[in-house]
């Protein structure tokens, strides 16, 4: 009977020996895989989260040139009306030029 119980001990040991080394294979390739999904899962959040970003940044500029579209127009509008009476008076616009 001892002998017996041996045998049957050893093919036991024997068997879940196989089961542990291909349990941990699959755990391994199991996280393995699972890195790599996590990984491409992050790069998508990411380029999700820095468009959501753009538009944010987009809408916030849009809403601040709307809100203040009068005072952006007179600024322009003097912009244009000194650079016109410059070149009448004077020609063109240019840099002036540094004399030692």
């Amino acid at each position: 009977m001892s002998i017996i119980n041996a045998v049957e001990d050893l093919v036991k040991s024997i068997y879940e020996l196989f089961v542990s080394v291909f349990g941990g294979a699959a755990h391994i390739i199991q996280s393995f895989l699972s890195a790599i999904i996590g990984f491409f899962t992050g790069l998508i959040n990411m380029s999700a989260d820095v468009l959501n970003g753009v538009v944010d940044v987009v809408g916030g500029v849009g809403r601040f040139v709307l809100g203040n579209i009068v005072v952006l127009g007179i600024i322009a509008a003097g912009g244009y009306l000194y650079l016109n009476s410059q070149q009448r008076q004077r020609g063109p616009v240019t840099a002036t030029k540094k004399t030692t």
